[in-house]
């Protein structure tokens, strides 16, 4: 799961040009450069205990601008969410991991008017960005400009994403993303339009998601849920597996980590 979620936040950076990950032995920075903390990501961190409030300021010089620092449940030391909060950079709600047996999932069924598509043309890529965008008010312009830079990378035919989006009378309303990778399949930007809500949109256009990863022979399914997507997902058998915790960075770039 946590290996899935690294991989995510950084396989479209390093096929997309202005793009960086930084990798070391014991942390990952991916900045998609487009000034949202959406894709500028620390992960992965494997701090000592000796070493770690050194090393977290040493982070936080080595960034420029805004990034989400995740810590995952197998990050250390222990206290790490504890530590990063103490230096001055504050949680939000943590979030549980799920996992889930694919094979358990029920069958996609499709509200009336709903088409689900595959996204494989940058039209159809724009469409998912917009919705995705529109998680935020007014909708965040650098969701939008990050898909629109990675649009390349995103459909390449070796791209392990999966993208999918759902129109309602012609406009795109909901979107999801499956990304295959270290033997699982990713949940990730489950969302829908504020206006379609509560329709089953946001089910069908998971289960759809997660039945085409079956498809191409995956069994597993791992995804980290916000508060109004917990019940959801557990009612369609996810359990919980840890817990990541998200913290606000803002950096200015003086040295390399």
């Amino acid at each position: 799961m946590v290996a899935n979620f690294v991989a995510h936040s950084s396989h479209l950076h390093l096929r997309s040009e202005g793009m960086t990950v930084v990798r070391s032995d014991d942390l990952v920075i991916a900045d998609g450069d487009v000034g949202d903390d959406t894709f500028n990501i620390i992960a992965r961190a494997r701090f000592s205990e000796d070493d770690a409030d050194d090393r977290i300021a040493e982070t936080v010089s080595a960034v420029d601008g805004a990034f989400s620092w995740w810590v995952d449940p197998t990050s250390t030391p222990g206290s790490l969410s504890e530590r990063i909060a103490v230096a001055g950079y504050p949680a939000h709600d943590p979030e549980p991991g799920m996992v889930a047996t694919l094979s358990a999932l029920p069958e996609p069924t499709v509200p009336d008017g709903l088409e689900i598509r595959q996204v494989t043309t940058p039209d159809e890529l724009a469409d998912y960005a917009l919705v995705l965008a529109a998680n935020w008010d007014p909708p965040a312009p650098g969701v939008v400009r990050f898909y629109s830079r990675v649009a390349k990378a995103a459909l390449d035919p070796e791209c392990q994403a999966r993208y999918f989006v759902g129109c309602y009378d012609g406009a795109a309303v909901c979107a999801a993303e499956a990304f295959l990778a270290h033997e699982v399949a990713g949940l990730y930007n489950v969302s829908t339009l504020v206006s379609h809500r509560r329709r089953g949109f946001g089910r069908a256009i998971t289960l759809a998601a997660l039945h085409a990863a079956r498809a191409e022979g995956f069994g597993t399914a791992v995804l980290q849920a916000s508060p109004d997507g917990q019940p959801i997902y557990r009612a369609l058998g996810f359990a919980d597996l840890g817990t990541f915790t998200e913290h606000s960075v803002t950096g200015c770039r003086r040295s390399a980590p």
